[in-house]
């Protein structure tokens, strides 16, 4: 009678790695990640709730997205993707009698990252057309300006945890009461020359 080969578990041949976020969220560790070979690391992407990092339940509704993008040693270090407001808190927002009111457009940032930005402001009332479009110059023209400040992580950060999104309802309560303002989504849809030519060939080398 033939030896029956016992089937060797897949998961005993991997080797389990720490995911690091990027420096500007302090390099902390936010989760961990298998692989058979480090190579298969490079590329994932991890989502992680920002109340991980800020210690902040009123950040539990951003979902950051981390890319592996280097291992050292046990180690798979991480940049910053962007991030995305939870749909369950954008439907809690909008309410009846009220207007949602979206832009989406692309920004340069300071350090040359092109980030591809949807922002959203929830009135306390019902507004017109001149209104809404009114509000929606005033989202488009205060990110602008403020990308031209900060590079992309740092900006990204903000709109999270700094108080920007508050100066842009202020703002926008002069054309039609305001009930709040959010960056919802972000994503990095271009980066410096030098620097994507540098993942790229971490990522073709792996």
């Amino acid at each position: 009678m033939a030896k029956r080969v016992r089937a060797v578990d897949p998961w005993k041949l991997k080797k389990w790695y720490s995911v690091i976020s990027p420096r500007i969220w302090d390099e902390k560790e936010v989760g961990s990640t298998a692989a058979s070979d480090e190579k298969l690391l490079y590329g994932r992407v991890l989502r992680v709730p920002a109340s991980f990092l800020t210690g902040s339940i009123g950040h539990a509704q951003y979902f950051l997205d981390f890319r592996i993008v280097q291992v050292v040693g046990s180690e798979a270090r991480t940049i910053f993707e962007g991030y995305e407001l939870d749909n369950a808190f954008i439907k809690r927002l909008t309410r009846r009698h009220s207007s949602k009111i979206e832009t989406v457009f692309d920004v340069k940032t300071r350090d040359d990252h092109v980030l591809h930005v949807k922002a959203i402001t929830w009135t306390a009332v019902h507004v017109s057309r001149n209104q809404a479009t009114a509000i929606r110059k005033i989202m488009q023209e205060m990110i602008q300006e403020r990308a031209k400040k900060f590079g992309a992580d740092e900006l990204m950060k903000e709109f999270i945890i700094g108080d920007f999104t508050q100066k842009i309802a202020a703002e926008a309560s002069k054309i039609a009461p305001v009930r709040r303002t959010e960056v919802a989504k972000v994503r990095v849809v271009q980066r410096p020359e030098k620097q994507s030519e540098k993942i790229t060939a971490a990522e073709a080398a792996a």
